[in-house]
């Protein structure tokens, strides 16, 4: 791969992962800058494809696609990362490109198988089988907050583990905008506690 082909995965990785205020639809890429899909900052219609597509994988191919990077862009979907067994790679894409709004689907995945100690095998499912589960809450909670609260919902930081939700706001996020992301999230099935905390 040549040097300005990893610089520029490396900076769609890095905008992917971008916080909330860049997500916003309002973060366009001014008329100087380069508009290459590297460069621009994802949009909302990106993001929600990409975490639609993470989604997916996650309910169809289960815990062997917790390692598998989701990008979009322009209806084109990236996927990167690691699995353990081939048919989870083959079926990926076919999975990802089922996704409503994906239109190509680069499948760069690669296999790994996973070498596990027999003694602590069932230790290792029973926690990746939780992994699954707080991953698929996280990322149906996120699409719902930017279904309900639009733009709003790409400022939220999520993070959910073993039904307890937490939502992060920065400073300038409203009372009442915080109030209806916290009564989204409680009226989720499988959040048993919703915490809101102020990012730092």
């Amino acid at each position: 791969m040549r040097p300005t082909s990893l610089v520029k995965l490396a900076i769609g990785i890095a905008l992917l992962g971008a916080t909330a205020a860049q997500a916003s639809p309002e973060a366009k890429t001014a008329p100087e800058q380069s508009t290459t899909a590297a460069q621009a900052a994802p949009t909302q219609a990106d993001l929600t494809t990409t975490l639609n597509v993470k989604l997916a994988l996650l309910n169809k191919l289960g815990m062997d696609t917790m390692h598998v990077d989701v990008e979009a862009r322009d209806r084109t979907v990236r996927l990167t990362g690691t699995v353990d067994k081939r048919e989870t790679k083959e079926l990926a894409g076919t999975v990802a490109f089922s996704v409503r709004g994906v239109s190509r689907v680069e499948n760069a995945i690669r296999l790994e198988a996973a070498v596990e100690n027999p003694s602590q095998a069932s230790a290792v499912v029973g926690e990746a089988d939780a992994e699954v589960k707080d991953a698929l809450l996280e990322t149906r909670l996120r699409l719902a907050l930017i279904d309900k609260m639009g733009s709003d919902g790409f400022r939220i930081g999520t993070d959910a583990a073993s039904g307890v939700v937490t939502l992060s706001f920065d400073d300038a996020f409203e009372t009442d905008r915080r109030d209806r992301a916290v009564a989204i999230a409680t009226g989720m099935s499988g959040v048993s506690k919703v915490v809101s905390v102020d990012k730092t």
